[in-house]
């Protein structure tokens, strides 16, 4: 039993020399710990450093499979890194969002893009501009002092409290202010007692007449035949038509026509503020030749278009309708956009060549 036992206990020996380390015996002969607790080897060839040394077979499988767990971390992360500055650096690199270049790129060319209708239409006026008499005042304090208006946003209509004088007297008199300078005082327009008109003071300047309101409007003196300020028919439906075309040329409502009492409560004109049913069919009836105007000028350009022959082209269409402006219409039309008027001239006369 005894032999047994020994040659029992020197097979266990070799098996253990035979694992990876060795024995604890012989591990303690060939490893010793440093200083700083890590093992060395004993040999006297160099010292290295052997994670696994002390570790069975299992313990370094978990070893090893937590070091490729944490390198497939760290490599997704790099990644995800990576791609992350690729797309801030596309984005830093993207051109930068340029509002007039989105508005000249969006712009539509509406010469282009609107039938012939819609572009005399859209850009032509469909009130008919009056017999207009321009005598602009010279250019001075008392009468017309060359300011700009901030806009035109009202037109105020006045009466001028002197009876039986015309349109040229009352323009003279504003022309002699620069001389007497004892007063302020002008119009941009006067209406005479036969229809007449005259305009003193541009449309964008300011005249001496309605007060606060000078900076926002253009004023439009009345004569009249009595004290009463009733106006003539022949002035009357002057003041509609020219009203009615200053009103669409800048874009104003009826709301936006009114009196010089408006403004501050003085009694001008003396009629219409003592008449108010008479003010409020006046400015009906500016607004309803605005509208017999605005349906003239459609109908005109339907009946063009409607005419057109197969073998007319856009230009013909155009050119026929130019030459129809020669005539004499109750509504003849015209554009406050002369650059715009100019280009269709040019297409017309192209279109005759």
């Amino acid at each position: 039993m005894s032999g047994r036992s020994d040659n029992h206990n020197r097979q266990e020996q070799n098996r253990r020399r035979n694992l990876p380390g060795g024995t604890s015996s012989d591990r303690s002969r060939q490893y010793s710990p440093d200083r700083s607790g890590r093992r060395r080897g004993g040999s006297g060839n160099g010292s290295y450093e052997n994670p696994y040394v002390n570790l069975t077979p299992y313990e370094r499988y978990l070893r090893e499979k937590k070091r490729k767990r944490a390198g497939r971390i760290i490599f997704w992360v790099i990644l995800i890194e990576a791609i992350c500055l690729l797309v801030g650096a596309f984005v830093l690199l993207m051109p930068k969002e340029d509002p007039e270049l989105d508005d000249l790129v969006n712009k539509k060319v509406k010469f282009e893009y609107q039938t012939e209708t819609d572009r005399v239409v859209t850009y032509g006026l469909a009130v008919p501009r009056p017999n207009i008499d321009v005598q602009l005042l010279d250019v001075n304090e008392w009468s017309r002092p060359g300011i700009k208006v901030d806009n035109i946003d009202k037109i105020v209509v006045h009466y001028l409290g002197n009876p039986e004088t015309t349109a040229q007297q009352n323009h003279d008199y504003f022309q002699s202010l620069k001389n007497l300078q004892n007063t302020y005082m002008s119009a941009n327009y006067v209406v005479g007692t036969t229809g007449e008109i005259i305009q003193c003071v541009p449309d964008g300047e300011v005249a001496w007449a309605s007060n606060e309101a000078n900076y926002y409007s253009i004023s439009i003196e009345n004569c009249h035949e009595d004290s009463s300020g009733k106006l003539t028919d022949s002035t009357y439906w002057s003041d509609v038509h020219l009203v009615a075309y200053l009103s669409e040329k800048y874009g104003l409502g009826r709301d936006d026509i009114i009196r010089h009492y408006d403004v501050t409560g003085k009694i001008c004109p003396k009629w219409y503020v003592e008449h108010p049913d008479e003010w409020e069919q006046f400015k009906d009836d500016v607004m309803t030749y605005r509208q017999e105007c605005a349906d003239a000028q459609r109908n005109m350009i339907d009946e063009l278009l409607h005419a057109r022959d197969n073998d007319e082209t856009e230009d013909d269409v155009l050119r026929k309708y130019l030459d129809s402006l020669n005539f004499e219409t109750d509504a003849q039309l015209e554009t406050s956009d002369q650059d715009l008027w100019e280009e269709l001239k040019k297409r017309a006369e192209k279109a005759a060549e």
